[in-house]
């Protein structure tokens, strides 16, 4: 039996000020919804997200559950806000359920101060915050919405040179698109025309579908990992 979890965002997100996704309003918000995640075929779990518009900025939010026994319980919230650009100015994850995990970034000036708290203690790295560094936690899909939205917008994808950090692992990653076609994506009941980018992020091979109408992330896939995320279309 599936375990269900109810997440709330807590006071760790209160520096964000950012609204709790199942309130947001329809004013100022460019996305929004669920995806279904599931790992070597089978379901593993759900992540509701939203992303607003507030002032200049971006800011986005989610929860993300895991399922599938005690070594894959999981329940983590994430908050981010970032520049037009995808340009980090602060991110924060915390788990609810699993093991303990608090990461939080700021940048200040021009570098990125990570921190990260768990059972083995507190650690902090630094990174020089360029223009093309965005953050992505490998199995949270709509932490590709920056991304999807810069190579939307580029004349030539397979150009773009974006550097990935991955707040949950410390590190950053070369993001290189391989490849770009277009797709017809399976989403429930329904046929979607998608644009597909393959990539690498590292050393692992991604693959990302982007909605071709309006550029919404719909599916992404992690072939070495045996995971991917599917949009639900339902409400």
């Amino acid at each position: 039996m599936r375990r269900h979890l109810v997440l709330s965002l807590g006071l760790c997100f209160s520096a964000l000020a950012i609204p709790n996704p199942a309130m947001a309003q329809p004013s100022g918000q460019l996305d929004g919804g669920t995806f279904e995640h599931f790992v070597a075929g089978g379901f593993a779990g759900t992540e509701t997200f939203a992303v607003r518009r507030r002032g200049q900025d971006l800011v986005a939010v989610g929860r993300v559950t895991r399922e599938g026994g005690p070594e894959a319980l999981r329940a983590v919230e994430v908050g981010m806000r970032v520049e037009e650009s995808g340009r980090p100015l602060r991110y924060e994850l915390h788990t609810r359920e699993g093991p303990a995990l608090h990461v939080v970034v700021n940048r200040t000036g021009s570098r990125l101060r990570v921190t990260t708290t768990a059972d083995e203690g507190e650690r902090f790295t630094e990174f020089l915050a360029g223009e093309r560094l965005l953050i992505v936690e490998r199995e949270i899909a709509h932490h590709y919405y920056s991304l999807a939205r810069l190579l939307r917008r580029s004349a030539e994808p397979r150009s773009v040179q974006v550097e990935a950090l991955i707040p949950s692992e410390g590190r950053t990653q070369q993001v290189r698109v391989r490849g770009l076609s277009r797709d017809t994506l399976s989403v429930e009941n329904a046929r979607l025309p998608a644009t597909r980018y393959d990539m690498t992020v590292g050393s692992e091979q991604t693959t990302l579908w982007t909605a071709t109408d309006d550029g919404r992330v719909l599916r992404v896939a992690i072939p070495s990992r045996q995971w991917n995320a599917v949009r639900v279309l339902r409400p």
